[in-house]
């Protein structure tokens, strides 16, 4: 017998609209405003931002509602390459698990909010869900980036780096991943230490560039444009520079991290990141139309 995998979608759209329920049980006791943002000052969470409880719910239906589809949609029956879905029908598992956490944590925010406000539950603060945020993202971030990593090497048929290399890649993503959300944790314990994100972010772009050059064609890791997808000699030489450019993208920003302001750090962060992107995806669109007018069939 066939299993029907949507049936299990169900219960994640139905816990999506709880919250609404929630707030129809309890409107007459609700406050004016609840508590609907977060933030870390002087190493302490406080809450920066009120909304009325209709619209809090409304917000974070929102978020749900974003995270949902956008990881449903790898999953449909898209007319894909034959690897392509074998890819996505190994990973179908893991991304469900990962979707389904992810929904139920934003639904449940306003749930707790609203209960909180109401005295129907012990009275906490923004330190007790920074820490639940905080392990909840590590753990799963971990989990998911584990078993995507482990399945895309030990069942593609073309491998996209040597193993000691892919082993690289895969370690540096788990510490970038989780940088966030130990910061997180750190955070309510009253330590400073967001500077420390953007500096892993600059190493890890300097290790990938260092190993970027020796990237084979996939559809999974590297400089993945339009044209380096369609010619290997474009993914070769896009990759060779891209290589370079990371890595002094890597290096420059580390240093910057260590001189510029704290305020001014994200700015540098995204103005690399940005700059570095581009200029990798503007050299593989010159080779290509380089390659095209040399070899017309093509």
């Amino acid at each position: 017998m066939k299993e029907n995998k949507w049936l299990r979608e169900i219960p994640l759209i139905l816990f999506m609209f709880t919250p609404f329920l929630v707030y129809v049980w309890l409107l007459p006791q609700l406050p004016e405003k609840l508590p609907s943002h977060y933030s870390i000052k002087d190493g302490k969470w406080i809450v920066d931002t009120y909304m009325a409880p209709l619209a809090n719910t409304f917000s974070t239906f929102i978020g749900a509602l974003i995270v949902y589809v956008s990881m449903s949609i790898p999953l449909l029956p898209f007319p894909f390459s034959e690897e392509k879905i074998k890819q996505f029908k190994l990973a179908g598992p893991y991304l469900y698990g990962f979707k389904a956490v992810l929904v139920v944590f934003l639904s449940g925010v306003p749930i707790y909010e609203m209960l909180n406000a109401t005295g129907k539950i012990a009275s906490g603060n923004g330190t007790l869900w920074g820490i639940t945020a905080g392990a909840v993202a590590l753990v799963l971030v971990n989990v998911m980036m584990y078993r995507m990593f482990a399945l895309l090497y030990e069942r593609s048929e073309v491998k996209p780096l040597s193993r000691k290399a892919y082993v690289v890649i895969w370690t540096g993503t788990h510490v970038i991943m989780s940088i966030g959300p130990v910061c997180i944790l750190l955070a309510a314990g009253q330590l400073n230490v967001l500077r420390l994100i953007p500096q892993f972010i600059f190493v890890f772009l300097a290790i990938c560039g260092n190993l970027m050059y020796n990237v084979r064609p996939n559809y999974f890791f590297g400089i993945r444009t339009p044209w380096t997808l369609k010619n290997e000699t474009v993914w070769r030489k896009t990759h060779h520079l891209g290589g370079v450019v990371l890595f002094i993208a890597g290096i420059t920003g580390f240093i910057l991290s260590l001189i510029v302001d704290e305020k001014q750090l994200y700015a540098v962060m995204t103005t690399v990141i940005l700059t570095s992107t581009a200029i990798t995806f503007i050299y593989s669109y010159i080779i290509y139309k380089k390659i095209i007018q040399q070899t017309p069939d093509l």
